[in-house]
């Protein structure tokens, strides 16, 4: 899942001789989510009825469920507004039927999935009627479509049968994708998909159901229209007029929920006690952060982390406002293999090194915001412990505080006599708003030491992925606020959708170094093909390694969320998403 900085997206393994540090930050932030667990979700029901005001910084990425893939985007309309085949209940790390009525059945050595569907779930005016098992086909070949530009349907849908057929252009739908009846919907793979039959892909926005009859006309042209007139199928939808066109957004400012007057509860986990939702964007954090804290009816929506004298002021005068978990997510600076200098590898080796990590976690607000990081696997996902652990055993990442010696050496090896970079300005994109602000600035004058100079760009954070470092054909250089976070509780979601070959598209890309190195893109194909969740972790954490070893990117933390909301407000941590669920949040 692309996170947000603001960022989401959510296996063990029992080796119990590791590093001292490991257990003491490993054991914080087990007691942070213990308590978290205990103090948000409580236990007893919510108030019905009042509004909720939720703070960010940025923007949903899309309206559209086929698009839809950030962090943020989560929170504020796949999880409260739409119907997947599985969702996330709060306090569970595995999937739990949503539209669907029961997890999957196998059959065909795991190659054919039937899915029972529940009946009685209907769609938002101006549709109205019940969803159906054709509307989810619909939905999941939409996702192929270029107008849509979804970006992980090749990566976990790609081995369903027809699938390749339709992208061609040579079927109108995919035909491994079938709806023998209303509540019935089968997928047929070429090979077991370990993803699919476990469900986890299957909790994926894109698994929404949309009407063909209503939304086909929206997706023709060259960039589909249907968030425009998006229909919902969860508790709340966003205001439309008559003919479905979205009234409820004034982009990058406000996004409303109000009740979707087709819900039936009795179909859906989701409490939904709020009446209404607004989504606020293009506030200051520093100021949000104030309000939420001593204000009523707010909570924290599009940040990770306040900016650091707040976040400060938080933990000493507001402590039960604030809440942590972990985010099984890594944040990283992103190098592009197709730009020079850093097609070589030993050049990308030395901006490891010189990277003073520890600097960098302090720009987010010090280790309370999460440990620093080795590898791309964070600490609770299943190849943690196979990738690495909290130990590298290559050089250039084994020094969270920086080698500026060891990183000229390695500048020596890519051909600059001097240790330091002697070519052209370089491109590098960051985001605009602390704490990535901060973060960005701090990289840029680390990489000075190399002597790089850099034609650095700070934007807003809502377009910094989705129109330049996302956009293969910008050749951005660097993108030193790139995070990660799991799509589900498993590791090919951490590596697969962003250093395999085959998945470098041409916007929304979430392969930012455009790494395409032909045995590793192997490695992957054969990793996902593994049913055994042992075997898996085995395999990914191996490819961790390796990509780690390639020095693309360069991670720096396995980062926590926080959430931050008013005392009136009984608020709900989502396990999976690590911010809060609207739909299980009410008004004390």
């Amino acid at each position: 899942m692309r996170q947000g900085d603001i960022p989401r997206r959510p296996g063990r393994t029992t080796e119990r001789i590791r590093m001292r540090t490991f257990l003491v930050w490993m054991s914080i932030a087990l007691a942070a989510a213990a308590a978290l667990l205990v103090a948000g979700c409580g236990g007893t029901a919510g108030k019905k009825g009042g509004t909720l005001t939720v703070l960010s910084q940025g923007d949903v990425d899309s309206l559209d469920p086929g698009y839809q893939y950030y962090q943020y985007d989560y929170e504020a309309l796949s999880q409260p507004a739409q119907r997947t085949l599985y969702g996330w209940k709060p306090n569970l790390r595995k999937p739990s039927p949503d539209f669907a009525a029961s997890m999957p059945k196998l059959s065909n050595g795991g190659k054919t999935i039937t899915i029972k569907l529940k009946s009685g779930v209907r769609f938002s005016p101006p549709v109205n009627r019940v969803a159906t098992a054709a509307d989810v086909k619909y939905a999941m070949e939409r996702d192929f479509l270029p107008q849509v530009a979804n970006s992980y349907a090749p990566v976990y849908y790609g081995d369903i049968v027809g699938v390749k057929a339709f992208t061609d252009g040579k079927a109108k739908g995919i035909s491994g994708i079938q709806a023998p009846n209303p509540t019935t919907l089968v997928i047929k793979t070429t090979k077991p998909v370990g993803v699919l039959t476990t469900a986890n892909a299957l909790t994926l926005p894109g698994t929404a159901p949309v009407p063909k009859e209503y939304a086909q006309k929206f997706d023709k042209g060259k960039t589909s229209t249907y968030g425009q007139h998006v229909v919902f199928t969860g508790p709340y939808m966003i205001p439309n007029d008559r003919s479905g066109k979205i009234t409820g957004w004034t982009p990058s400012k406000r996004l409303e929920l109000v009740r979707n007057p087709n819900w039936d509860r009795k179909t859906d986990y989701r409490p939904a006690y709020l009446e209404r939702i607004a989504f606020l964007a293009g506030n200051d954090l520093s100021l949000a952060t104030r309000r939420i804290l001593s204000g009523n009816g707010q909570i924290s929506g599009d940040f990770a982390a306040p900016p650091v004298a707040d976040f400060k002021l938080a933990l000493e005068h507001y402590p039960s406002q604030v809440s942590f978990t972990p985010g099984d997510s890594y944040r990283s600076i992103t190098m592009n293999t197709t730009v020079k200098p850093f097609d070589n590898v030993n050049v990308r080796k030395a901006v490891a090194a010189v990277i003073d990590r520890n600097a960098l976690v302090a720009t987010r607000g010090g280790s309370r915001i999460g440990p620093v990081a080795t590898h791309y696997i964070p600490p609770f996902l299943p190849g943690f412990q196979e990738a690495g652990g909290s130990k590298s055993p290559y050089d250039f990442m084994s020094q969270p505080n920086g080698n500026l010696a060891l990183a000229k050496r390695y500048m020596r090896k890519a051909g600059y006599a001097s240790g330091r970079y002697n070519g052209p300005s370089l491109l590098m994109v960051g985001d605009d708003s602390a704490p990535a602000k901060n973060t960005g600035e701090a990289v840029q004058s680390q990489l000075q030491q190399l002597g790089f100079k850099l034609n650095y760009q700070q934007v807003p954070h809502e377009v910094a992925n989705s129109k330049f470092c996302g956009v293969p054909k910008q050749k951005v250089a660097i993108c030193p606020n790139w995070a990660w976070g799991k799509d589900f509780y498993d590791s090919q979601s951490m590596i697969d959708p962003t250093f395999n070959g085959k998945n470098i598209v041409p916007s929304n890309n979430s392969n930012l170094s455009e790494l395409n190195d032909p045995k590793l893109n192997a490695a992957m194909d054969r990793a996902e093909r593994i049913p055994d969740p042992a075997g898996r972790a085995k395999a990914w954490g191996a490819i961790d390694k390796a990509v780690t070893g390639l020095a693309v990117q360069v991670p720096w933390i396995w980062d926590n969320d926080v959430n931050l909301r008013s005392k009136n407000v009984k608020a709900v941590t989502n396990l999976f998403n690590g911010t809060w669920d609207v739909a299980f949040t009410s008004i004390k």
